[in-house]
């Protein structure tokens, strides 16, 4: 340590290498069901947060990336903030137990997110509990706590684009317009997910789900907001076949299917994303050029398959997000 930091006083590097390295705090929030916590194995790339078809998230998950590092290590703690456990190698379903704890408040994993490129060191994704009447009040108690204790930069939040406007849903959205009332600079990107289970064929298009979309946030209270059509299973799925971890039967005919309605679908995807012109291009550019690499390299069956998983990445609101955050990043490190 003492070596790395002498040179790096004399040319004058430090601070850079400090402020590189600094947390960039990301607050994921949603009502129960939304896929919120797809949505961060997705960003992870890698299925490390237990989902099922019910409320799985009963604590606050706190998930830093490390660069080069080959596991996860994480801990967990109680209300009265001591050490109950820890594991160099987490596992979903150590995270599972761990979460299913009542004596358990918080979790705290470090460890490489397995997506390419790789985020700049520091990026830090904070899992909370999804409010739900049916649920413990606890649940909605740490929610608010995380909204207001973390020094968070951007709030993703993930509406399930088939269920706008629930008593939930609009009850917590108000809450954080009135947080974020008191928190200026702080920027609001509504997640449209699961739109990979839209019925075009019954007009449920797209393009009319994020105008709703919309409606119903700006009729809250959001001004312009950013609105990203999302499929975060598929870009799970397709993450992970990127990088040769085992799928599931059903994940395999999703992402099979997903692949084979790719060219009728993806640039609908980013057409009706609402972000700014400069993130929007930026993920064209990355789309158009998988699209050229395809047509002028003589790709075997193997590789094809590859540039078309890529391409699922690209579109799937993925890209846009890390695109979004790595802005922000920017935007504060040289305003």
């Amino acid at each position: 340590m003492k070596h790395s930091n002498r040179p790096a006083a004399r040319s004058g590097k430090t601070r850079p290498r400090q402020a590189s390295a600094a947390p960039f705090d990301v607050l994921v929030l949603a009502t129960m069901s939304a896929g919120k916590t797809s949505f961060i194995n997705a960003l992870i790339g890698q299925e490390l947060l237990h989902t099922a078809n019910e409320a799985t998230t009963a604590c606050m998950t706190r998930v830093e990336h490390r660069p080069g590092a080959r596991s996860f290590d994480g801990t967990c703690y109680s209300y009265s903030d001591q050490e109950l456990a820890r594991l160099k190698d987490t596992t979903a379903a150590a995270l599972r137990d761990w979460n299913a704890n009542s004596d358990v408040k918080r979790i705290s994993l470090k460890g490489s997110f397995k997506i390419v490129p790789s985020p700049a060191p520091g990026l830090v994704l904070h899992d909370t509990p999804g409010p739900n009447n049916s649920q413990d009040r606890r649940h909605a108690e740490l929610m608010l706590e995380a909204v207001r204790s973390i020094s968070f930069k951007a709030l993703c939040y993930v509406l399930n684009a088939s269920q706008l406007g629930t008593q939930d849903d609009r009850v917590l959205l108000e809450q954080i317009r009135d947080e974020l009332a008191h928190k200026p600079g702080h920027p609001i990107y509504f997640i449209l997910n699961k739109v990979d289970l839209l019925d075009p064929e019954m007009g449920e298009t797209i393009e009319s789900y994020v105008g709703n979309a919309y409606r119903y946030l700006t009729g809250i209270g959001f001004e312009q907001p950013i609105i990203i059509p999302t499929m975060a299973n598929l870009a799970l799925y397709a993450r992970k076949a990127l990088k040769a971890q085992t799928l599931t039967r059903s994940q395999r005919l999703r992402l099979h299917q997903a692949l084979a309605d790719l060219q009728d679908t993806k640039r609908s995807l980013l057409h009706a994303t609402v972000v700014p012109d400069t993130i929007k291009k930026g993920v064209f550019k990355a789309l158009n050029s998988l699209e050229r690499q395809r047509q002028l390299k003589a790709f075997d069956e193997q590789t094809r398959e590859k540039n078309d998983l890529q391409q699922l990445v690209a579109v799937s609101g993925l890209k846009t997000v890390e695109a979004l955050i790595k802005h922000q990043r920017q935007t504060i490190k040289n305003p």
